[in-house]
Formats: C-alpha cells, structure tokens, sequence
C-alpha cells in the first residue's frame, strides 16, 4: 500500500511576498496607497501626521496578535459583543453535602471522652434526685 505525506500546520497562512502573508501584504499596500493620497491632496505638516497615524494602524493591523488573534478579528470580537444581546444564566450552587442543618449544634463533632463524661454526670444527677 502506498504512502502518501499528510499535510501538516494547515492553519499557517502561506507566504506570497517574501516574509509577508496575503493579509499582511494587502494591510500595507493599502496603508500605502492612502498614504499617497494624502500626499497629493493635503498639506506637508497634515501629510507627515496622518501618515504616521496610518503607518502604526497598518502595522498593528497587519503584524500585532493578542493571544495568536489579530488585533482585526479582536476588534470585531468586541464590537459583536457589545452589540448582541446577551443571555445571562445563574444556577445556584449544590451544597457539598447531601444533609441540611437547621443550627450549628449538629455540626458540632464531640470527642468520645466528652460524651462518656457527660452520660456519667447526667447519670449522677438523675441518681440525686
């Protein structure tokens, strides 16, 4: 029978331009292009502060994971969240034990001594009497 390799890391996303992934690519291509139309249609002082602002968002979008999740899919994980509604579900707790008390004396554990003691004194005053 013959054997046959059995692809492995299908959740890693393929490379296409040198170290960068489709998404990564794509994010600073984008970035790119608006920081050239900022360059043609706004003022020098306007163009360097807004490309700046774009240049760290591309990077954040394009490179920045927060527990293997990217920042784009953290976001619309919060925004969903916030949005939907919710369904909040109590259940009270079972008590450990399967006896219900209704005061702290049948809780109370007594030495054997104790007991021994006190049946021989209960004894001694019944006897007085």
């Amino acid at each position: 029978m013959a054997q046959y390799p059995i692809p492995q890391f299908i959740e890693a996303e393929g490379k296409i331009v040198s170290f960068l992934t489709f998404k990564q690519f794509f994010w600073i291509v984008g970035g790119g292009a608006l920081c050239v139309g900022f360059y043609y249609f706004l003022p020098y002082f306007l163009f360097i502060t807004l490309s700046l602002l774009v240049a760290m968002f591309v990077v954040l979008m394009a490179f920045v994971k927060i527990d293997n999740v990217s920042v784009m899919t953290m976001i619309l994980n919060v925004i969903l969240f916030s949005t939907k509604s919710k369904n909040y579900t109590w259940k009270k707790k079972e008590s450990a034990y399967p006896f219900k008390t209704k005061n702290m004396q049948d809780l109370s554990v007594q030495n054997p001594a104790e007991n021994k003691i006190h049946s021989v004194k209960n004894m001694i005053e019944y006897r007085k009497k």
